[in-house]
């Protein structure tokens, strides 16, 4: 397994909770649930990738590309926490849901068909081997249970959906 497998791992996990809140015909409450283990499950990758993916992304990419990435997760997060101050179910929320959805849809296909690959082939089986490491510390470090990320924690420290 390589380090960008977990972040794959991730992504399908978002694709999960996107495809179940959007399909949602339940209350506002449960609606809100469910967001909030998608807000939950968005920090803790949006983590991961900015402490360890966007260092490489701007020393194998260029700053420009380490920008674009940021500017992603940047975009996401104001998302995040305008969907946070709404109503669930209302035509507001469902507008800024859409829009995080196909945020993060654009964001995941070009990582993995592009981004992944490229950095992959950059780097040595050394780095890579060290780069998974980091991810499973981090990662266990943010699970819930262990340690969770409030909403007002900042994410800047960087699935496969059918196009």
């Amino acid at each position: 397994m390589g380090p960008f497998d977990i972040l794959a791992e991730q992504h399908r996990e978002l694709e999960e909770r996107l495809t179940a809140l959007g399909a949602e015909e339940e209350s506002g409450e449960a609606q809100r649930e469910h967001f909030e283990e998608l807000a939950a499950t968005l920090r803790v990758h949006a983590r991961l990738e900015e402490r360890y993916l966007s260092p490489l992304v701007a020393r194998i990419e260029g700053r420009v590309r380490a920008r674009e990435e940021a500017e992603d997760h940047l975009a996401m997060r104001e998302l995040v926490e305008e969907l946070e101050g709404l109503t669930p179910g209302e035509d507001e929320w469902w507008a800024r849901f859409i829009a995080l959805e196909d945020l993060l849809v654009a964001h995941v296909h070009e990582e993995e068909v592009g981004l992944f690959p490229r950095i992959t082939s950059a780097i040595d089986e050394e780095e890579q081997h060290e780069l998974r490491h980091s991810f499973l510390k981090l990662r266990e470090e943010l699970s819930p249970g262990t340690r969770s990320l409030s909403g007002s924690e900042r994410l800047l420290e960087a699935p496969r959906w059918d196009s």
